[in-house]
C-alpha cells in the first residue's frame, strides 16, 4: 500500500514532497513523479519545478515580508447564492474573472454580485478556485469549498503557484482558519505568507523564466 502524499518545507530551503501520485506542469503535462522530490520555493532554480541549490545562493528566507491581501472573510449575499471571499488566501489565478465576469468584476464596487450569474455557474468557479480564496453556499447556509476530484494531487501554474488537492499542507495556514482540501503554496520566492502564495508572483510580474 503505498504511503500517504505529504509536504514538509526545509528551512530557507525547498518544499520536500513525498509519495505525490500525480504531477502536471506549466504547460499541462503529466510530471514524471519520484518517492522524494524537492520543489524550488526560491524562484531562482534553472531546473524548475525541482530544486538546484539557487536557495543557497540567492540568501532565500523561509520568513518575512509583508502579506499581500487582507486577512478576512468578506460574504457577498444574493438572492439564490453566497460567496465568500478571503483577499489573503487569493492567488489571482483569475478564473472568476474570466469565466463569469458578471458575477466578479474588479473594476466594480462591490467587485462581487452573486445576482449576476446562476448558482451553478458560481459552484463552478469555486470548484475551479485553486486557492480556495473562494466558497460559496446558498443563503443560510455556511459557505464551503469545492474541490475538483480530477485535480493531480499537485498542479504547476505557468507562472505561478503550486496547486495542491487533498495533501496536509505543511503548516497551517491561519488566514484560511481551517486544514482545507486545496491550497497553493509559493515557489516565487516572495509571497509574504511562506509557505503558502499570497499573489505576489502576479504583483510582481515574477514568470518561470526569472
Amino acid at each position: 500500500m503505498q504511503d500517504s502524499p505529504s509536504i514538509e518545507e526545509r528551512e530557507n530551503g525547498p518544499l520536500v514532497v513525498k509519495h505525490v501520485r500525480t504531477m502536471t506542469g506549466p504547460d499541462g503535462a503529466p510530471v514524471e513523479v519520484k518517492e522524494i522530490m524537492a520543489l524550488c520555493r526560491c524562484g531562482a532554480s534553472k531546473t524548475k519545478p525541482f530544486c538546484d541549490g539557487s536557495h543557497t545562493e540567492v540568501g532565500f528566507q523561509s520568513r518575512g515580508g509583508d502579506p499581500s491581501g487582507t486577512d478576512r472573510v468578506i460574504t457577498y449575499t444574493g438572492t439564490e447564492t453566497v460567496i465568500a471571499y478571503n483577499p489573503r488566501v487569493c492567488a489571482h489565478a483569475a478564473f472568476c474573472v474570466r469565466d463569469t465576469p458578471g458575477v466578479f468584476d474588479p473594476d466594480r464596487k462591490p467587485w462581487c454580485d452573486p445576482d449576476q450569474g446562476t448558482y451553478a455557474e458560481i459552484e463552478a468557479v469555486v470548484r475551479n478556485c485553486p486557492s480556495g480564496a473562494l466558497q460559496i453556499a446558498a443563503p443560510g447556509d455556511a459557505p464551503i469549498q469545492i474541490v475538483d476530484e480530477d485535480r493531480p494531487d499537485v498542479m504547476i501554474e505557468r507562472n505561478g503557484p503550486y496547486w495542491v488537492t487533498d495533501i496536509d499542507p505543511p503548516v497551517l495556514n491561519e488566514a484560511a482558519g481551517t486544514t482545507p482540501r486545496k491550497y497553493v503554496l509559493c515557489r516565487c520566492g516572495l509571497s509574504g505568507m511562506k509557505p503558502f502564495c499570497d499573489g505576489s508572483h502576479a504583483n510582481k510580474g515574477w514568470s518561470d523564466e526569472s
